[in-house]
């Protein structure tokens, strides 16, 4: 009778709070007024919602079973459109020179029907791939189709990983190596010459505080990835600046917008993540 009874005052409201929908679905996930979960796709646009006990109705009267994978590719549309809109919207309030190129890291999810939904949708804002393998690459190369997006190399980089981004600068891409480690510079260095292709370069760097959340972790002086502060290792000193300047034709430093700045502030930094300049 007490279960009843507490089944019977149990509202919406109180499943909203329970399962906290509204703070981990980001306006695109909620609960409607009978007390289902719906899903809005267009996020700004409550009006245009799909209830998902429907869907589920719909397949299982097919003779479908569950677990079953729904993916809406609006969604994706959707987040694309809002960080780049508000990438513009930042760069024409503080009068910024420089330009904002947004990448999808294919090993977040290496689902075909992802991966190609993304380029497809990137292409009104050039938002282009990240690439942390040979496989990775490829599969970009593949699907990205814009050759004003960037198409970023990271990870380990043997020879052959090098010629792929090489060949992939010859066909026309805006492919980059980021130098995560100063030993990776020489060999594509050696690589270009050989090939006699210009490569487009990156540099990580790792700022010596950490940041907070999530991501603590994966910054500070003692994490694997990146080189020292900017001001106190060069990569480019290790090699030949004839060889270096014939080989190169851009160049660019990434920062990782998940840090803070050393010695400055608490709060999350507000500076540019990128900047580019030609050799």
């Amino acid at each position: 009778m007490n279960l009843k009874n507490a089944m019977e005052r149990w509202t919406v409201e109180d499943s909203a709070d329970l399962y906290q929908i509204r703070e981990w679905g980001a306006g695109y996930f909620s609960i409607s007024d009978g007390g289902d979960v719906v899903v809005t796709p267009l996020r700004d646009k409550n009006h245009v919602s799909v209830n998902l006990p429907e869907i589920i109705a719909g397949i299982k009267a097919r003779g479908y079973d569950m677990p079953m994978l729904l993916r809406f590719e609006d969604i994706l549309d959707s987040q694309i459109t809002r960080m780049h809109e508000s990438f513009r919207s930042a760069i024409a309030r503080f009068d910024y020179k420089g330009d904002f190129k947004g990448v999808y890291p294919i090993k977040v999810n290496q689902q075909k029907q992802v991966i190609e939904t993304i380029a497809r949708i990137g292409k009104n804002y050039h938002h282009g791939l990240e690439a942390g393998s040979k496989a990775e690459l490829i599969a970009a190369l593949s699907f990205l189709e814009d050759k004003e997006s960037c198409l970023i190399c990271n990870g380990y980089k043997d020879r052959e990983f090098i010629d792929l981004g090489l060949y992939a600068i010859k066909m026309g891409f805006k492919c980059f190596f980021v130098l995560e480690k100063p030993g990776e510079l020489d060999l594509i260095l050696e690589r270009s010459q050989r090939l006699g292709i210009k490569p487009l370069l990156g540099v990580r760097f790792k700022l010596s505080t950490l940041g907070g959340g999530h991501w603590t972790e994966s910054g500070g002086i003692g994490v694997f990835l990146g080189s020292p502060s900017p001001k106190s290792s060069n990569p480019l000193k290790s090699s030949k600046p004839r060889v270096c300047s014939t080989a190169c034709n851009s160049f660019t430093t990434i920062w990782d917008p998940r840090s803070r700045i050393s010695g400055i502030s608490a709060r999350p930094s507000r500076k540019p993540v990128g900047f580019m300049w030609g050799w």
